[in-house]
């Protein structure tokens, strides 16, 4: 029981702290690297996605390193 309302506060800290900082950084910035610019889009979607791109990555290398040590 205490573990799960644990969980649910931790979790409400977590959507307002979003929420906090979406509100906090909704100026639009257009990105530009090696000559490519992409569209002016909230600052907010930038950190979302740049979050969600090093999760993925995370997790793909996490599966690649698990099968290798299982091999040995």
């Amino acid at each position: 029981m205490i573990a799960r309302s644990l969980r649910l506060i931790i979790l409400l800290v977590l959507l307002v702290m979003s929420w906090l900082l979406a509100f906090g950084n909704n100026q639009s910035v257009a990105l530009t690297f090696l000559g490519w610019m992409t569209p002016a889009l909230p600052l907010f979607v930038w950190l979302v996605l740049a979050v969600f791109l090093g999760i993925l990555i995370g997790l793909v290398f996490g599966r690649l390193a698990g099968r290798k040590a299982a091999r040995k």
